[in-house]
């Protein structure tokens, strides 16, 4: 069936698997060397021209990228298309089963690994902006239930993991199409709000978005399903053990959830309904989020201590524990080590930047940040722009640490102090909530974007 082509645009799909080993090497997990892939994993593209200035999205199964990684990337994407890194978009699922190429802990993105992947998606980017054909975009919008917030406050006033009814969460599915001339599905782009931490291991694995994505593209032959992150810091799957804790995920609740999300996907296409689109407008900032004081020296020496006691106990103890659980504790010693030259040098940072972009895709907006931002954030960009057709992205240009509102940092727990695990120097001071809506007025501004 020949539909109508609304505007000069043109598109084109494509995937390329990231299953480890490449060139041999396996990369960085939070668990010991796969036992194999409970599903392939892979580096999605999808790219849009309208008025001969083409936009990419690269969408991959992995934790995240670091900045460098993604600096790096945007260079590979660059060099083999002509592409700007303003009109590129670098994204991770940031499922926990997938391998890490950010900086967290000990791990790192830079390897074998990951020279391997930039030579696929030079490749497949190149090859796609080769084969662009007539499209239109539509846009529709569902919902989907399996997501909750995951900060409790107990009754003694304590943050703790746990389910939280009452907080706040975003159920939407905001779903993108791109349709051949003939009327079949060429790619779609969706988002939902939810950490993917249903598995840990010890299988690779995209988690629920792997799942969604995966089975989109076996409902919707020669389409590709490209998985957005929300803003989902605080978000988590809503996997209960009953008594007010969450419990571990199996590869069947990872099924089972990333076939409810393809269900609001296909539920959101049914409602697409095509949008005009004369050019793609990009816009992106980089500003800097301010920092509280570091730890004083009395909680460093406390800190490294707690992780030479771990590092010193019974061969029969270290047994019982993860991989990760020692590195973890290593890796707090050196980020000790690395707070106290820091101040030794007279050289204590005072802010970290963070990526910030908006893209206008005829009335469609997407409002993206680089790091873990808190569902609240993406909240109240909707409330500038309009709920009805704003995606907001988390983990894009970048995987950086966990950026609270003033409220959480007041309250505490696993987030606002995560900061060590992403090697900052100190916790957000409490104005950066003010500093990062400050941001997102600025990208809401009538000020046009880049073309």
């Amino acid at each position: 069936m020949q539909i109508e082509l609304l505007n000069d645009i043109e598109a084109a799909f494509g995937k390329v698997s990231v299953t480890p080993p490449i060139n041999g090497v396996y990369p960085d997990f939070f668990f010991r060397i796969p036992s194999g892939a409970l599903d392939d994993v892979y580096a999605r593209i999808g790219v849009i021209r309208a008025s001969d200035a083409p936009v990419l999205v690269l969408a991959v199964d992995t934790l995240g990228f670091g900045v460098a990684e993604i600096s790096a990337l945007e260079d590979v994407i660059r060099n083999a298309t002509g592409i700007p890194p303003t009109r590129v978009l670098i994204t991770g699922s940031h499922s926990h089963s997938a391998p890490i190429l950010c900086p967290i802990d000990l791990f790192g993105g830079f390897s074998p690994y990951f020279d391997g992947l930039c030579d696929r998606v030079g490749e497949l980017a190149k090859d796609l902006l080769s084969r662009m054909e007539p499209a239109t975009l539509s846009f529709g919008k569902s919902s989907c239930d399996f997501n909750v917030n995951r900060r409790w406050i107990t009754p003694e006033g304590n943050c703790v993991s746990g389910p939280n009814p009452d907080g706040v969460v975003d159920k939407s599915v905001p779903t993108l199409a791109c349709q051949r001339a003939d009327g079949s599905l060429a790619g779609v782009f969706f988002s939902y709000c939810c950490h993917p931490t249903i598995l840990l291991g010890p299988e690779v694995s995209g988690d629920y978005p792997g799942q969604a994505q995966l089975a989109l593209e076996a409902r919707h032959r020669e389409s590709v399903a490209l998985y957005l992150p929300g803003m989902f810091g605080n978000v988590r799957p809503n996997l209960s053990d009953g008594d007010g804790r969450f419990r571990k995920g199996t590869p069947i609740d990872a099924m089972r959830c990333g076939s409810m999300l393809a269900d609001a996907v296909d539920d959101a296409l049914k409602r697409c309904q095509p949008i005009s689109v004369d050019a793609i407008r990009t816009r992106r900032l980089q500003r800097p989020l301010p920092l509280d004081k570091p730890p004083s020296h009395q909680i460093l020496d406390e800190i490294a201590a707690q992780a030479i006691k771990s590092a010193q106990v019974s061969d029969e103890e270290k047994v019982g524990r993860s991989a990760y659980y020692a590195g973890n504790q290593l890796a707090m010693r050196q980020w000790v080590q690395q707070v106290r030259l820091e101040q030794a040098e007279h050289r204590v940072p005072t802010a970290v930047d963070y990526t910030f972009s908006r893209w206008d895709i005829g009335d469609v907006c997407w409002i993206t940040f680089s790091g873990e931002f808190f569902l609240e954030y993406g909240l109240y960009a909707q409330s500038l722009l309009g709920a009805d057709r704003t995606f907001t992205l988390g983990y894009t240009q970048g995987c950086q640490t966990y950026v609270p509102t003033a409220q959480a940092l007041t309250e505490g727990g696993y987030e606002p102090n995560a900061y060590k695990r992403w090697r900052q120097s100190a916790p957000f001071a409490p104005s950066v909530e003010e500093t990062v809506k400050a941001v997102i007025r600025e990208l809401a501004s009538d000020e046009q974007a880049e073309q």
